[in-house]
């Protein structure tokens, strides 16, 4: 590949004068990059900024990451989905600290990183070659985006293999700066290179872009998403507090299990599995209404019942009661509800 020397200078170049200014960046050691790239899967910088900004205040090292519940991590991750992330970071963060420990310092390879909890392929590239800066290739949405312009890739396997085979060959050229040429692959493709209206005007490597003239035919369009449909009818209930009591209201939740997406993540018990009792302060229906939203590939509907309960009328219950001000981790969708609740009945 002739062109590598050439497009690794150009880009390496570009990046000095046109990086933007992020804490990792700032501070490129191992549990700040490893942080990062767990938080920016499948999602946008400007959305991780605050989030990352909270767990190096509350956690500034691995260490009091992996010794935080594993509630409080989730708690913290609210909002920033794909809560899978979390709980591997937290399992991620238990493993370095248990190295750390054993003065063995955080992995220095990319195997060795391979070998941390929820740690792929990319993300050991990422770690390796941005805190470490050794020759190691990632692959992300953006450097797919750009590498299959330039080089014209108009097939991509689900592996990603040539593309993988063309980041590699970039970051082993002669005089590398591995860090840098990586972070100026994606941030060229989150900022000029982009899915609509590239801005190829602006591009440091135009010259060398075969796919320039037709830059939406690459990557080639992926499959339309298929969604799966899913019905759930979730009962909300309320008990009223003291009067003169902040946050008077306080609402029953239940853990979700082991398995799907929201493990470990609380929410509303699902209708018709409680028992509501026929006591004096049984369940008085205050509301009906549904809310949609989209999780991964799923489109859900929820049907809701609220209800005002005395705590003492449920039977058999599993949960906990909870006031406004000290909520468990929840999924962004639960939390919306539960504060339009608050403002409606507290």
């Amino acid at each position: 590949m002739a062109k590598a020397g050439l497009l690794v200078k150009k880009l390496e170049s570009w990046f000095a004068q046109n990086a933007r200014e992020l804490p990792w960046r700032e501070n490129p050691e191992p549990y700040w990059v490893w942080l990062s790239e767990v938080m920016l899967q499948q999602t946008q910088v400007a959305t991780v900024l605050p989030y990352f900004e909270k767990f190096t205040k509350r956690f500034p090292t691995v260490e009091k990451l992996a010794r935080a519940p594993l509630d409080e991590v989730l708690k913290l991750w609210a909002g920033l989905g794909y809560y899978s992330r979390a709980r591997n970071l937290h399992r991620g963060a238990q493993a370095l600290a248990a190295r750390l420990k054993e003065r063995q310092g955080f992995p220095a390879t990319r195997d060795e990183w391979l070998a941390i909890p929820g740690v792929g392929e990319y993300t050991a590239g990422a770690i390796c070659s941005i805190a470490l800066n050794q020759p190691e290739a990632i692959v992300d949405g953006n450097v797919v985006r750009v590498l299959s312009r330039v080089f014209a890739v108009g097939k991509i396997d689900a592996q990603k293999s040539e593309i993988w085979n063309l980041a590699r060959q970039l970051v082993t050229v002669r005089g590398v700066v591995p860090r840098a040429l990586n972070q100026a692959l994606m941030e060229l493709g989150a900022t000029v290179c982009k899915p609509k209206n590239p801005q190829c005007l602006l591009c440091p490597i135009r010259g060398s872009c075969e796919g320039k003239l037709s830059p939406e035919k690459y990557p080639p369009p992926k499959p339309k998403k298929e969604w799966t449909p899913v019905q759930e009818k979730k009962w909300i209930l309320l008990d009223r507090g003291s009067r003169g009591q902040e946050h008077a209201v306080r609402i029953y939740l239940e853990r979700n299990g082991p398995q799907g997406w929201r493990e470990g993540l609380w929410d509303f018990p699902n209708a018709g599995s409680l028992s509501l009792g026929h006591s004096a302060k049984a369940a008085k229906m205050l509301d009906t209404f549904s809310t949609h939203y989209v999780v991964t590939t799923h489109r859900i509907t929820r049907e809701h019942q609220v209800f005002l309960i005395g705590r003492q009328a449920l039977k058999s219950a599993t949960g906990e009661w909870f006031s406004g001000d000290a909520l468990p981790a929840l999924p962004s969708p639960v939390a919306k509800v539960i504060q339009k609740l608050l403002r409606q009945y507290d």
